[in-house]
């Protein structure tokens, strides 16, 4: 039973010794090129994206949505006034079209990628989510198109 418990941990020592030689028998391109590969992995795991909150708890069972500035009033015996918070709902309070708990609903949230730290930088296009940078650049793109063609129009 030792033999057994003992090979499993050769084997990781065995191979870890085998990239040691492995990285002795590289070229200098290759070991720069690993080096390089490990600085990206680093950065990639540095990097953390700023997630805001939409408002929105979806149900897991019925995918039926909470929206805060809605509430539930709406529903049939919904008792749950607008502009509720999903947290202050009470503990009792259960999903109006499958009868789950509370415990049953996730957080609809954006992500903004980039580097957290460097979102309150530049005009504010570092703190907007993908579906507003969008917006901006397609509706620029539209206003200038019917600015060219009302240009024809004047002549």
């Amino acid at each position: 039973m030792s033999e057994d418990i003992s090979s499993p941990i050769t084997e990781v020592s065995a191979s870890e010794a085998g990239e040691e030689e492995e990285e002795d028998f590289m070229d200098k391109g290759s070991k720069l090129q690993l080096e390089k590969q490990k600085r990206a992995d680093e950065l990639r795991a540095q990097e953390v994206f700023m997630k805001i909150s939409t408002g929105i708890h979806k149900c897991r069972n019925c995918d039926w949505e909470y929206d805060e500035k809605k509430g539930d009033s709406f529903m049939i015996g919904g008792m749950i006034q607008p502009d509720t918070p999903f947290e202050e709902l009470p503990s009792n309070w259960r999903c109006p079209t499958c009868r789950a708990s509370k415990d049953n609903f996730l957080e609809v949230s954006e992500e903004i990628p980039g580097f957290e730290v460097n979102q309150g930088y530049g005009l504010g296009g570092n703190s907007m989510t993908s579906g507003q940078k969008n917006g901006i650049i397609f509706g620029g793109l539209f206003l200038f198109f019917v600015l060219f063609l009302g240009g024809y129009g004047l002549s």
